[in-house]
């Protein structure tokens, strides 16, 4: 029977015959704009690698991303990834081989094969899917391609994440890429998730103003705090406070800690004139967020510190939200699959607070446990290599991104009109740091991206000087690693 609904779905899925022809464009260079599908027109080149494999090292836990599953055959997003794999593996005519690695994201189990590989000159994978913290350090060492140069690949092209490219870049050299070839890159968007039921029983027409102030531009931290005060109650009057008490805010003490600077507007490094990367001081703005985070999540009393302790899984992003003992909670757009699923639970999605008015924008970022991709430099055939990337990216923008952002984030998951609105706020908001997107170029959690975090967990407000013992250390890192930056 599951053969019987594969081959269903692939007969139903299967791209339409398209027709293909190249022409010159006035630089003299090949072009595939007049390349259809029906009748669009489809910016891929044209080949046929007769049977090729095309190899890819994943994560366990994040095979979701590249295997058709039989068993929820009918499921969105499982079936677009069925559309794309069938319309690449078709167009070329090639096999695409997920090869599962660890289910461990925070080690280095997933590096080490591939390393081995690549230190032994082999054509064993074709491309790495791996934990971006990680490889975004690993792979500025010597051991992947610069995907600038790797033939048919355009990162400015929609299917790539063009910003992330931008900001991962140094003297024309990007070793990691993201963008639609990873639905963990949009599912990781950082967010906030508040209680709806909760904040109307306490504040009249509390959910329109929350998605009023959000469109009107005063979703500010000020305004965030007012509403997450009023929500704070001692459930047993006996001013022991616990997981049965309801708070005004849950957070984790990592990650969503990040989110507020993104919030903020504050970056851990910038570009000079000359295209230097250089490390952010830590002036005026960041200290006064930091007194001001610090006051929310260790003196104030509203905020409640999850951690793995208290839920299980993914649920320590919004655990105390999900048990209806929290109004605000940080979150990932990911998280909202889980939210839906709690009886009686009315949530909305908004993203995270400016600072003040004076900020234009809301921004978000995608957390570092999304799935970013390397190409090893012993692969044997490099255009093939780019061609296969291009072809996976673009068909994950036309098939899977649009059922995750059309589909899911934005109407199953975003159980309302206002909320569905604040999913586009969040995903155009995205920003990207070089210095927090290779972090763990500074050893684990020593480096400059993580000083407000270390800050917060530690009860202190003390950021300019962190900052100030450790920038000899910092910008000597920094100068060290930009060198793996090499155009060749």
């Amino acid at each position: 029977m599951k053969k019987i609904i594969a081959l269903f779905l692939l007969l139903s899925l299967m791209i339409t015959a398209f027709a293909s022809c190249k022409k010159k464009d006035p630089t003299g260079e090949e072009s595939y704009e007049n390349q259809t599908e029906g009748d669009k027109i489809i910016p891929l080149p044209e080949a046929d690698y007769e049977g090729a494999e095309f190899s890819v090292m994943t994560r366990t836990s994040y095979e979701y991303e590249w295997v058709f599953d039989e068993e929820n055959a009918g499921a969105t997003i499982n079936d677009a990834i069925f559309q794309r794999n069938a319309a690449v593996e078709d167009r070329y005519d090639i096999i695409i081989s997920p090869v599962a690695m660890t289910d461990t994201s925070f080690d280095n189990d997933f590096l080490l094969p591939l390393n081995n590989s690549i230190l032994a000159g082999d054509d064993e994978y074709q491309m790495a899917a791996g934990y971006q913290y990680l490889l975004a350090y690993n792979s500025a060492l010597g051991n992947f391609l610069n995907w600038y140069d790797v033939p048919n690949v355009t990162p400015t092209a929609d299917w790539w994440d063009g910003d992330f490219f931008e900001a991962a870049s140094y003297n024309g050299c990007t070793y990691i890429a993201s963008g639609s070839l990873s639905l963990s890159h949009l599912y990781s968007s950082s967010c906030f998730f508040f209680n709806q039921t909760m904040i109307d029983s306490r504040i009249d027409d509390g959910t329109a103003k929350i998605f009023e102030a959000v469109e009107n531009g005063s979703w500010t931290y000020e305004t965030f705090y007012e509403y997450a005060s009023q929500c704070t109650v001692d459930n047993g009057g006996d001013d022991v406070w616990d997981q049965s008490d309801i708070y005004g805010f849950a957070t984790n003490m990592s990650t969503a800690l990040d989110g507020f600077l993104y919030g903020f507007d504050i970056g851990f490094s910038y570009r000079n004139d000359s295209g230097e990367i250089k490390l952010s001081s830590m002036g005026e703005k960041i200290v006064n967020i930091t007194v001001a985070i610090n006051n929310l999540i260790n003196v104030s009393g509203h905020t409640f510190r999850q951690s793995m302790d208290d839920f299980e899984g993914t649920s320590i992003f919004t655990g105390m939200l999900s048990t209806g003992n929290a109004a605000f909670s940080t979150g990932r757009l990911e998280d909202a699959q889980n939210l839906r699923e709690v009886d009686g639970l009315n949530y909305g999605i908004i993203p995270y607070p400016k600072w003040d008015e004076q900020q234009k924008e809301y921004y978000s970022f995608t957390l570092d446990y999304s799935t970013a991709f390397v190409i090893p430099r012993t692969v044997k055939d490099p255009e093939f290599v780019g061609t296969i990337s291009e072809a996976l990216a673009y068909y994950s923008y036309e098939y899977v991104r649009e059922a995750l952002y059309n589909t899911v984030l934005k109407y199953r998951d975003a159980k309302d009109q206002a909320s569905s609105e604040c999913v586009d706020l969040i995903l155009d908001g995205a920003r990207y740091d070089f210095a927090y997107i290779y972090a763990n170029a500074w050893g684990g959690t020593s480096g400059p991206a993580m000083l407000f975090r270390e800050c917060i967990n530690g009860k202190n407000t003390y950021i300019a000087n962190g900052f100030k013992a450790n920038q000899e250390r910092y910008e000597t890192k920094l100068e060290s690693f930009l060198k793996g930056f090499v155009s060749k």
